[in-house]
């Protein structure tokens, strides 16, 4: 089982992925995908964010940009979404407790 530390790495790396190739900018012939880095993070968060007690405003905050990238992608607005994604990124995520 990860753990914390190691899920928030992960996420931090899934964020940076999806603020440069999301939605439709992956590589061919990488093994990542649209639908298995936005499984990721939304698995990812889900793990974490009930162990983030003593960042609430932050983890509020997350949570909102992530809702605003996943609509954003779906709707083809590209550069909505990943701006919502770098304002996560740029919360360094492995820092948080």
């Amino acid at each position: 089982m990860m753990s914390l530390t190691e899920k928030l790495r992960d996420f931090a790396g899934a964020l940076a992925v999806a603020s440069t190739d999301a939605p439709d900018d992956y590589p061919e012939w990488g093994y990542t995908t649209y639908e298995s880095n936005m499984t990721n993070l939304k698995e990812l968060w889900t793990e974490i964010l009930p162990k983030l007690t003593k960042e609430l405003e932050k983890a509020e905050f997350i949570d909102g940009k992530l809702q605003e990238a996943f609509a954003a992608f779906e709707a083809k607005e590209k550069d909505k979404g990943r701006k919502a994604i770098l304002a996560i990124y740029n919360l360094d995520v492995k820092k948080l407790s």
